[in-house]
């Protein structure tokens, strides 16, 4: 067997390296659950019941996937928004339309009416 020269040992070093110096940049750059303020995890908690309800809606076939992709793409600006620090009051009101608009498509929205015409509205 050929004895290990120091060029290998140096090359087989760097590729045992590469993937654990990529992991730790991934983990530094994370959001740790305890650095967030209460209103961001609370933000993050609704947001990520409304992501759930949109895949289940999917799941379903209450919503299309365009309308899927609408909504997430909708529910990631908001997820940044609020790990950027955003106003968490108005990232709330957005969440609820985000909700809103889920049960909207989804056909369980608020209806308004009480069917005697021979049935109910969307309200909105």
């Amino acid at each position: 067997m050929r004895n290990f020269t120091p060029r290998i040992i140096a090359i087989a070093s760097l590729l045992a390296a590469v993937p654990l110096s990529s992991a730790y940049a991934v983990h530094r750059h994370r959001i740790e659950p305890q650095a967030m303020s209460v209103e961001a995890r609370a933000v993050l908690d609704q947001l990520q019941g409304v992501k759930q309800g949109i895949v289940e809606a999917r799941d379903a076939k209450a919503i299309t996937p365009e309308q899927e992709h609408d909504l997430m793409m909708r529910a990631d600006r908001i997820h940044r928004s609020a790990t950027d620090g955003g106003a968490y009051q108005g990232l709330l009101s957005q969440i609820e339309n985000l909700d809103q608009r889920l049960q909207d498509d989804s056909g369980g929205g608020i209806y308004i009416g009480d069917g005697a015409d021979g049935g109910y509205y969307p309200n909105g």
